[in-house]
Parts: C-alpha cells; structure tokens; sequence
C-alpha cells in the first residue's frame, strides 16, 4: 500500500509536493476505521493549479520503475524540470510490501538518473541500495547478484533487474507494477480505448464483463443488460462492440454504442481499471474523475475502494475531479487541494489549515464554493 508520494522540481511544482495518505489519532474513526492509512485520496483545485502534473508524477514513477528498460539506450526521460530548470527532478515513495516499509527515491533529469535510493524499515530504517549515476555505491547482502547487471543512464534499476530476470527487486517492481493511471508524460489520455478493443477483452473475461454491467445497472441509466457482438471489417477482420439493451414498455431494445451516452460508454471503457484495481490491490490513478459522469455517480465509484467487502485487497484510488461535492464524502483527512502562486503550484491537505474554519461536523463544499480555504478560479 502506499503511504506518501513526493516530488520536485517536476513541471510546475518547483519546491516541492507531497501527498500522504497516513492517518494520524486526530481523525475520527468513522473515517479511519481503525487503519492508519486511508483508500481513497481526492485533489481539488482550479484549472491549471497542477493537479494533473501532479498525478503525473506517481504515473511516471510507476512507468519508469518497471518498463524505463523498454527504452531506447539514448531515449529521454519522460520528466519536465520547473520551466526547464537545468537541476534534477526528484521524486519518492513510502509504501508498504507485507510487514515491512520502504522509501524508493530518484533523482533525475530528463537524460540520466543522477541517483536512485531504497531504504527498508524492518526493526530500523536503513539504505539497503543506491546507485550514483550508473554506479552501485550501496548493496546490501540480499542484493549482491545486482552486480551481474549493466545499468543504463536512463533506466531504472528495478526495471533493469527485472529485465535480467533476477527477483531480488520483484517485490517492489510489483509495487509499481499494480499502478493504473489514465495519465501520462503528456497528461490524460486524450484518446479513450476504442469500444472494439474493450469489447473484446470483456467477451472473454466474465468476471470482469459482469462486474461492468452490474455497476452499469446499479447507476440506473437505464440499461438493463449488455451483450457483446461482432462483426466483419472490409478487410475480412473481425471487430467486436457493445450493445446496449434499454427496457421499453416491458421489452429490452437494442441501442448501438453511437447512439448510447457518453457517461455509459465512459463507465463501459474504465471500469475494467477498477475491477482489476480491487482484486489485485492495487493503486488506480484517474485524472478529471468527473468526465463524462454525473455528480451521483462518483460516490459509488468511490464507495468501490470504501467498502471492505468490496475492496478486501487494501486497493487504494487517487483521483482528481471539479465536483465539490465529493469534499461532504471525503472531508479533511482525505482531501489534497492544489494552488498556484508566481505559477509555481504547491499542495496542502485539508487537516492542515488552522483554526476551526474546518470541523468534522460542518459541511466542507460551501467553504470551498466561497474560496475561503482556496483551491477555486480566480474570476
């Protein structure tokens, strides 16, 4: 599970940002369940503020701890300094991996690592590998075969033991590995999975095709059932699409995914992300949570990561949305909000403003309408 994610000198985010997911006593127990940790984090802020540079951080640490070996020897690294800033960006994770604890931190620019850290808490914190350029200065007993590898400038060292087929990182690279994101480099992903692709892979995964059409059902959009069908492109390929069935007057009518809505077919193409999430334990990240998706709905997606009997795997969600509404759900300890000052973003969680503006018997979204605790355009 993970604990706390950082970064700096990352896009706009010059001095830094961390977001925690620990809970400390002063949350109340409704909320933590007597878990030091929390499922479900939300970032708030106004367009532009960074929220999606920031989900693109813990993205691009996931993307370059388990596939940077994948890249061309003299390829860049997917990271953008504070407006070209010639210093490293730098990075770091908290998590935990069964009963122990790690902190995995990078320093990186946009050509080489600089330096690449793994601290391990059994009984004590200590450093059990580090790599200084394309060095290894620290390795620990339990790493020696390491040695065995070439380390490249711009690929992870975890990606690369993984490569070389040795699991003495295969813990951790899992770690990274359990992390969804519909972010990249880039920002989101502009372009949805085409209806083809995931019919197709819903037609032969059951336990996943039932979990999408009873979530579906349950948001009361009016399908009663989903069925996949096919048929033959000009070049004689076959492509699959969903069909969508609407009870009219007693009977269940057919309606083509063009003419379906869009926040059915947004549901249809990511909730395959989510039923994956839950069941492996992993972390989904999910920039603009709102797209496409009424304010009703968001909860229960939520609620997925909420619910113990649903998410019995501890799986964790991080999301970004302009709904306030969310901010009654959630409250203090679980929401992150993001500004912008000089246009350097910086983050800061809601537990932490003084005072008792904030309180956990009072409503947080009409505070946060009015822009007394920041986090909301300019206008």
């Amino acid at each position: 599970m993970l604990l706390e994610f950082g970064l700096r000198n990352f896009f706009s985010f010059k001095e830094g940002a961390s977001l925690s997911l620990r809970l400390d006593a002063n949350c109340p127990e409704s909320i933590s369940r007597k878990r030091d940790f929390t499922h479900v984090l939300c970032v708030k802020g106004a367009n532009g503020s960074g929220k999606t540079q920031l989900l693109k951080g813990l993205a691009f640490l996931s993307h370059f701890c388990t596939n940077s070996f994948a890249s061309e020897p003299e390829e860049t690294i997917g990271v953008s300094s504070f407006y070209d800033s010639e210093e490293p960006s730098q990075f770091y994770a908290e998590f935990k991996i069964n009963e122990d604890f790690y902190r995995y931190e990078l320093e990186t620019t946009d050509t080489e690592v600089r330096r690449e850290t793994i601290f391990q808490t059994k009984t004590r914190k200590r450093k059990v590998l580090e790599r200084i350029g394309n060095e290894l200065t620290v390795k620990t007993r339990p790493f020696a075969n390491l040695d065995k590898i070439k380390i490249r400038k711009n690929a992870s060292i975890i990606s690369t033991a993984h490569q070389y087929e040795l699991n003495e990182l295969d813990d951790i690279y899992r770690f990274f590995n359990l992390m969804i994101a519909n972010v990249h480099i880039g920002g989101l992903h502009e372009e949805p999975m085409s209806m083809d692709t995931v019919s197709n892979f819903l037609a032969t995964h059951e336990k996943v095709f039932g979990f999408v059409k009873k979530f579906i059902r349950e948001c009361d959009v009016g399908v009663s059932n989903i069925e996949i069908s096919t048929f033959k492109n000009r070049e004689g390929k076959e492509e699959f699409f969903p069909v969508f069935f609407h009870k009219v007057n007693g009977q269940d009518l057919p309606v083509i995914d063009m003419a379906e809505s869009s926040g059915t077919k947004t549901l249809f193409r990511n909730l395959a992300s989510y039923y994956y999430t839950l069941n492996s334990g992993g972390i989904l990240i999910v920039d603009e949570l709102d797209m496409n998706l009424h304010p009703h709905i968001l909860p229960k997606l939520v609620n997925l990561f909420l619910d113990p009997e649903i998410n019995s795997n501890d799986a964790q969600f991080i999301f970004s949305t302009h709904d306030s509404e969310i901010l009654n759900m959630l409250g203090r300890y679980r929401t992150y909000l993001v500004a912008k000052e000089e246009n350097e973003s910086y983050v800061y969680r809601l537990d932490e403003i003084p005072g008792d503006i904030l309180r956990n018997d009072r409503p947080i979204r009409p505070i946060y309408n009015e822009g007394r605790i920041g986090g909301v355009p300019r206008l």
